[in-house]
């Protein structure tokens, strides 16, 4: 008898496998298409919250509770909100920085710059389930920095004294001794969070109309302080570093001479132009341009120089004012590894001035010397700037709309340098004094007036000082870019 195989049964298996094949297609298809949808609207939903988040806190004057409120808020607008079904996380990345939410940000940037959204949503699965898939997890984020807006800090603390130091340190802002210095509508503060990081001394006299913020504390809270301000010890502790400052306005191209300038010794007049060494005898007129001295420019027996109309001085050697009449009406100095100084029983007036020291060029004016402008614009990259004690000194910062608006002094935040403060008796400074890397040591004398602030790593209050400081918006340096917001990612 003839054997054969039997086919009945195989078409069954073949259906059950395209039945399972076609659920799977359909699942890719109809579940698959759900997850790619819900991702896309999570993403868009986490980009506005983002943009939300960050103009919130640029129209309410950097409140972040207002920000990360408006954030979630608009999240929910668009469907998502903290559920069973869906979290959302709206954060200032310098809140997460180092931990399991780190915002993964490029190096050198400001985290208090970066507004983070994360939307978690959960998409149930139908098909999905037969495949043994109930739900697809999605998880997307949002990145919004926020720039040309003034994070609290040195320039919105509203401090005439601030310390700029972040840690775990102490002594960030001592008075010692016998030392008397009054605030007027203003106060410090101290970014040290050590214990006792505004330290006080013996029968210091501190007068401030409003409060000592300190983010650690002070072993004398107790410490009498007249006005009404106090000592407040817990203030929440800014983000300064190098960044803070790279926006601040440093120098101007340094100008260039290309033709050989001229000396008319019969009658004391200067014309401008590229010259080697220069040594002046008698007082000399200087006419308007660019004077580019290679070699050095002395003034000898105390011979006056002046100008009237722009004058650039461009010096790669010192140059000292020693007589007692030296005007100009717009002078500029651009200084390479030279100093320039106003020596003692030197008087150097200007309606506008501006030194510009590159490399280690240092600025002074010694005791008994006399510098008044009252438009002045002092800048050393890595030298000292020094303004002896004794020294007549009266000067103010450009006015508001200038490149350099506010800016009294400016040692930048690399610069090696620290700074006396030596304010002497009947000198009055107008402006930002910015030292943001120095400890300043402040020596002012009773009759001293500084009408600004003073930003500093770090101060020592010297005893037998004196001295006012009045906080004036008038006269307080303010970064000038307008706010803006951007998607990172």
């Amino acid at each position: 008898m003839k054997g054969f195989n039997s086919q009945k049964g195989q078409a069954l298996i073949l259906i059950v496998f395209g039945i399972v094949a076609l659920i799977g297609f359909t699942a890719l298809a109809v579940d698959g298409g759900r997850v790619f949808s819900d991702r896309r609207n999570a993403q868009n939903a986490a980009d506005t919250s983002a943009l939300a988040a960050a103009w919130k806190y640029i129209d309410s004057r950097n409140d972040r509770t207002a920000a990360i409120t408006e954030g979630t808020q608009r999240a929910g607008s668009n469907g998502y909100q903290t559920d069973a079904d869906s979290t959302v996380e709206v954060v200032f990345c310098d809140t997460v920085k180092g931990t399991a939410n780190e915002c993964k940000l490029p190096n050198g940037v400001n985290p208090a710059e970066f507004v983070r959204v994360r939307i978690t949503s959960i998409v149930p699965m139908t098909f999905g389930r037969v495949l043994g898939r109930d739900q697809v997890t999605n998880v997307v984020e949002a990145l919004a920095r926020i720039n040309g807006t003034l994070e609290a800090g040195p320039f919105t603390a509203g401090a005439g004294l601030y310390s700029t130091k972040r840690g775990n340190y102490n002594d960030c802002f001592k008075v010692l001794g016998s030392a008397g210095l009054g605030l007027h509508d203003t106060g410090i503060f101290v970014n040290c969070s050590g214990s006792d990081a505004l330290s006080f001394g013996g029968s210091a006299d501190l007068y401030m109309d409003a409060n000592a913020q300190v983010v650690g504390c002070s072993d004398d809270q107790d410490f009498p302080i007249d006005g009404t301000g106090k000592i407040d010890c817990g203030a929440t502790e800014q983000y300064v570093d190098e960044n803070t400052f790279a926006n601040v306005p440093t120098t101007l191209p340094r100008p260039t001479c290309s033709t050989p300038g001229s000396h008319d010794s019969t009658n004391n007049v200067m014309y401008p132009g590229a010259f080697t060494s220069k040594t002046l005898r008698r007082d000399t007129v200087f006419m308007p341009g660019i004077y580019c001295f290679s070699g050095s420019l002395s003034l000898i027996a105390g011979a006056n120089i002046s100008a009237t109309g722009p004058v650039k001085l461009v010096l790669s050697d010192s140059l000292e004012i020693k007589g007692n009449n030296n005007q100009f009406t717009d002078l500029e100095i651009y200084a390479y590894n030279s100093d320039f100084s106003v020596a003692a029983q030197g008087v150097l007036n200007a309606n506008r001035m501006r030194f510009f020291g590159e490399k280690n060029s240092s600025f002074s004016v010694q005791a008994q010397g006399v510098l008044n402008s009252a438009d002045i614009y002092i800048y050393s990259e890595t030298g000292q700037i020094d303004i002896q004690a004794g020294a007549a000194v009266d000067i103010t910062a450009p006015p508001q709309g200038d490149t350099f608006g506010g800016l009294l002094m400016y040692m930048p935040w690399n610069n090696p340098n620290d700074f006396m403060l030596n304010g002497g008796t009947g000198s009055i400074w107008r402006g930002t004094v910015l030292m943001p890397g120095a400890e300043v040591t402040y020596n002012g004398s009773s009759g001293f007036k500084l009408y600004g602030q003073v930003i500093a790593e770090t101060f020592k209050i010297n005893g037998n000082t004196g001295g006012d400081i009045y906080y004036d918006s008038d006269y307080v340096y303010s970064p000038p870019p307008a706010p803006s917001v951007e998607i990172q990612k």
